[in-house]
């Protein structure tokens, strides 16, 4: 069935179960450019991107169903070499997180997109949700500029290393130990809930230090620094390895990429660098890729051994996943600020959109303002023709040992089942679409809640009559096997089946709408600035400094420098595995200096 007709089928589907139907939401003021953040630590102001500050907020602390630690635990905890609690202003800001006040939604103070989850049993969690990673803040000349949906400059990996160094001195040390427990039981504890709380520490920190090992632990391992992670490399470890119950499974980590910025998510047929996750039909597409997203940041699935179990227990949060991806969808590219920028030459940006469109446009389409929100195909560019880093595409290549999935249903190729040896694409989609089975009506419901957005969609459901859940599940396998078909058309099965799956796979090249607040650059973030990737690749930089957020405007991107007053500033040094900056060389190469500017001029227009 063609996408528009299915999702036609699945809006009418939603009105047969009392649903309302896929319209709009009433429209409400949105945020002013330069108003400021009256959440953030400091003085930041803000960019117009269609949100207002209710669903800005909303998106940074709504929870999804990540659980990294007690909540207790994290408000508690000290940094490893002194007093100063974990989550200080200057702690977070130093790992390039941003700090905040407390609000209604975050009566804590914890940092964008760090989130409280409540499990079913009242336990209060500390994890994480989107905004983590898709939150970017700016500075030029003493001006903070926040971007939302931008890639964060955060360093993951440094966060969780020196999380376990806190858990572990704290458990280690007396006196720390004291002061933690003083914090999350009281002064009166008893003996015996001390005892637990030790216990309970060192389980924890070793849950999380086990993360860490499966991912980094290995000779050679880069260090991502700022503004990096390897999501696939650590979702894929997490599905077959944590989730499996398989040790032997485990793969290094070393494909770290740069954030994708989250304007136009939606509205392509594809997600991710490799454009290998159909966004269709309808939402299924959104909710497994967001669902594989929480596993992956420390949420929890239980695959049974027993195969004919088609349905798991998760902590996946699938309403909020809905309403998180319904914001998404809201959001808007930013302009370029000519009140805190420098304005745009537009003489010089009308030449460079005549180079644009010759030596550009061929793979990166041009949306105008006026239709963002309007779907698109994406172009897919072999990674033969691109020759940029192709570590990434090799590593979800490989072949692992399938265990609990042995045997249980794939998408891909034809709903197959999964073989004994298989990548860790069909394992993820498998877990879930399991989670996603275990609760068909709240599956159905945020499917609608992204499309429609209304209020009434969401109430509506508690007027859904039990016996009506069989008609959900039956409809959500029904979409499944659309879903498998999709992938199908889209020709990306070489990701599941083939050995040598990065000489036949792609990368997507999408649309430049706000790409000036979105560096680092190329997929793994290699290139610094957008000038350097307009020079051939052997004139790039070799290593550069990330962890400044001061914007270069000539050359468009961070100032590369290894003085921050802030934070450790990190090196990228393009040398070591994962992190080559080659390849993306187009006849702009070929461009003189100044028709560079031009289009350099052109681009910040986008």
């Amino acid at each position: 069935m063609p996408y528009k007709k299915l999702f036609v089928a699945i809006c009418i589907f939603f009105l047969v179960l009392g649903i309302a139907g896929c319209s709009s939401g009433q429209k409400v003021q949105e945020i002013k450019e330069g108003e400021p953040l009256l959440s953030a630590v400091g003085d930041v102001v803000h960019l117009e991107q269609g949100w207002t500050k209710d669903t800005q907020q909303s998106f940074y602390f709504t929870d999804q169903g990540s659980r990294l630690m007690p909540y207790s635990w994290f408000l508690a905890l000290e940094q490893a070499s002194n007093q100063e609690l974990f989550r200080s202003d200057h702690n977070i800001n130093a790992l390039r997180y941003l700090p905040t006040k407390p609000t209604k939604l975050n009566p804590d103070g914890l940092p964008v997109g760090f989130v409280k989850d409540i499990d079913s049993k009242g336990k209060e969690w500390m994890g994480f949700n989107c905004a983590l990673c898709h939150t970017a803040q700016i500075s030029y000349k003493g001006t903070n500029i926040r971007i939302d949906g931008g890639p964060t400059l955060g360093d993951i990996q440094s966060f969780q290393l020196s999380l376990v160094e806190a858990l572990r001195a704290t458990y280690k040390n007396e006196e720390k130990f004291h002061r933690f427990a003083e914090k999350v039981l009281g002064k009166q504890a008893s003996q015996e809930d001390l005892s637990k709380l030790r216990s309970d520490l060192l389980a924890q920190t070793d849950s999380i230090d086990d993360y860490n090992k499966i991912n980094y632990s290995y000779p050679g391992q880069p260090h991502y620094g700022f503004a990096r992670v390897d999501a696939i490399g650590s979702i894929f470890n997490q599905i077959m390895v944590t989730f499996n119950d398989l040790p032997t499974n485990a793969r290094q980590s070393d494909a770290p990429v740069s954030y994708p910025f989250l304007w136009g998510t939606n509205e392509s047929d594809v997600v991710q660098w490799p454009g290998f996750t159909p966004n269709g039909p309808a939402s299924l597409g959104t909710l497994l890729r967001n669902g594989g997203e929480v596993l992956g940041v420390f949420g929890q699935i239980d695959i049974p051994e027993d195969k004919s179990v088609e349905a798991y227990d998760s902590s996946l949060k699938i309403k909020n996943l809905g309403k998180i991806e319904k914001w998404v969808d809201e959001l808007r590219s930013p302009q370029w600020p000519e009140k805190y920028l420098p304005p745009i030459d537009s003489e010089m940006a009308a030449r460079g959109e005549v180079h644009y469109q010759q030596y550009c446009l061929k793979c990166h389409q041009v949306i105008a303002r006026q239709k963002e929100g309007i779907p698109y195909q994406a172009r897919l560019i072999p990674v033969a023709e691109v020759k940029t880093d192709p570590t990434e595409l090799v590593n979800m290549g490989r072949q692992l040992e399938a265990g609990k999935y042995d045997g249980r249903i794939g998408a891909f190729p034809h709903l197959e089942l999964i073989p004994a040896q298989t990548t860790g694409l069909n394992p993820l989609v498998n877990s879930v679409l399991g989670a996603l089975l275990k609760h068909p009506l709240q599956t159905i419901e945020a499917a609608n809640i992204e499309f429609a957005g209304t209020v009434e969609a969401e109430q509506s459901a508690d007027g859904i009559k039990s016996n009506q859940k069989d008609t959900a599940l039956l409809k959500l396998k029904d979409v499944f096997t659309e879903y498998g078909e999709l992938f199908e058309t889209l020709q990306l099965k070489s990701l599941t089946t083939s050995k040598s799956a990065a000489e036949k796979s792609v990368y997507k090249a999408r649309p430049l709408t706000g790409i000036w607040a979105t560096a680092p650059y190329l997929h793994n973030g290699s290139v610094p600035n957008l000038y350097e990737l307009l020079l051939p690749q052997e004139e790039r930089s070799k290593s550069f400094y990330l962890g400044s957020r001061e914007i270069d405007p000539e050359k468009v991107g961070y100032v590369s420098t290894s003085e921050v007053s802030d934070t450790s500033p990190f090196q990228f040094d393009t040398s070591v595995k994962g992190n080559s900056n080659q390849g993306h060389e187009y006849g702009v190469t070929e461009l003189t200096e100044d028709q560079k500017k031009e289009l350099l001029e052109y681009l910040k227009t986008l």
